[in-house]
């Protein structure tokens, strides 16, 4: 099984590194091949709208940057972990540049899906989907942070899915135990 983690995270964010290592770690322990990715590395140029993806290289970005490798790997993989500071109740800008590339997975056609439209898949297979935002306690985007994660979920139609937010200034040793929870919540880990 094959694990990619998105890591939105500016340098030096200890606590989004420290989830990170947790959940490499705990995946590795149940066999899984865990690739994490660090966005502010990756040459991701910001998604033009030009549909290009859908009409033009279907499936693929018009922009050749790592942009497609990381939807390549998204898509390929059996679990994607966003890992992000929560900003204003969304996700980093890094987070958002490689989610709005991610856009070619979909297709540019609607259907209903649970009374609401979406767009249709282009694959059979999407990978699970976890979401973890961190933010500092005592400030409420918790509530509009999991609405947006969830709202993406459902357009990803991930077999298992889950988000949450962890308080940046709780105890660095409680990351195990709130990995451990969110690992079970996609049904990665038992």
């Amino acid at each position: 099984m094959k694990a990619v983690i998105f890591n939105g995270a500016k340098e030096g964010d200890l606590t989004i590194k420290a989830i990170e290592k947790n959940v490499a770690d705990q995946l590795a322990k149940e066999k899984w091949e865990v690739e994490p990715i660090e966005l502010r590395d990756m040459q991701i140029a910001n998604c033009l709208g030009c549909f290009g993806c859908w009409v033009k290289t279907p499936g693929t970005c018009v922009i050749n940057d790592d942009g497609r490798e990381t939807t390549r790997k998204a898509i390929q993989s059996d679990l994607l972990v966003w890992l992000t500071p929560v900003t204003f109740g969304g996700y980093s800008s890094e987070l958002k540049k490689a989610l709005d590339r991610i856009i070619p997975i979909l297709l540019p056609y609607f259907q209903s899906y649970h009374g609401q439209i979406h767009h249709k898949m282009r694959y059979m297979k999407y990978p699970k989907l976890l979401v973890i935002g961190v933010q500092e306690s005592g400030v409420d985007y918790e509530e509009t942070f999991i609405a947006l994660a969830e709202r993406n979920m459902l357009n990803f139609r991930s077999p298992a899915h889950a988000a949450s937010v962890f308080q940046w200034n709780k105890n660095l040793e409680s990351i195990p135990a709130f990995v451990e929870e969110q690992l079970k919540k996609v049904e990665v880990i038992s």
